[in-house]
């Protein structure tokens, strides 16, 4: 591991932290402590954040999250509704949200660093998505052509 994907591991981890992914968090430390073992240091905090830690709060919220049956309750806050639409994998969505957010509170780091986040996930992405064309009308076309759109939706390769 390089010094500088380290500290971005870092970075994430403490990021994750901050806003309550714990098992994210845990998860970044122990990758660092795994590459890193002669650090005491790592492996401090990584004790530390599991001392602290219940059992059920090692548990991710984003996997146990599930829009509510029947009706949409909305959140209290863009930023809630920011944090909502991120579990559910609605970047733009998200990214809107936690702008509005930015906007009521213009000194909040947090949203800061998720929209710095949501414009990584963005650059990461294909530059030209599989839903920019129409489907094809020939049924095996088709078929490839949807295929290619679920594997962009899923960041999976297609081959």
């Amino acid at each position: 591991m390089t010094p500088d994907v380290r500290a971005e591991t870092e970075s994430r981890a403490e990021r994750a932290l901050r806003r309550g992914d714990l098992s994210e968090a845990v998860s970044l430390y122990e990758s660092l402590v795994a590459a890193f073992p002669a650090d005491a240091a790592l492996a401090g905090r990584l004790a530390q954040l599991r001392e602290s830690l219940q059992p059920m709060e090692l548990q991710s919220p984003k996997a146990s999250f599930r829009e509510p049956a029947g009706h949409a309750r909305r959140p209290s806050t863009p930023a809630q509704e920011g944090e909502r639409l991120f579990a559910l994998g609605d970047y733009a969505g998200a990214a809107a949200a936690y702008r509005r957010a930015l906007a009521e509170r213009p000194d909040s780091e947090l949203l800061k660093e998720r929209l710095l986040e949501l414009f990584r996930l963005a650059q990461a992405a294909p530059k030209h998505s599989p839903t920019d064309q129409a489907l094809p009308r020939e049924p095996a076309a088709k078929l490839e052509a949807l295929l290619d759109r679920l594997a962009a939706r899923r960041r999976l390769p297609r081959s």
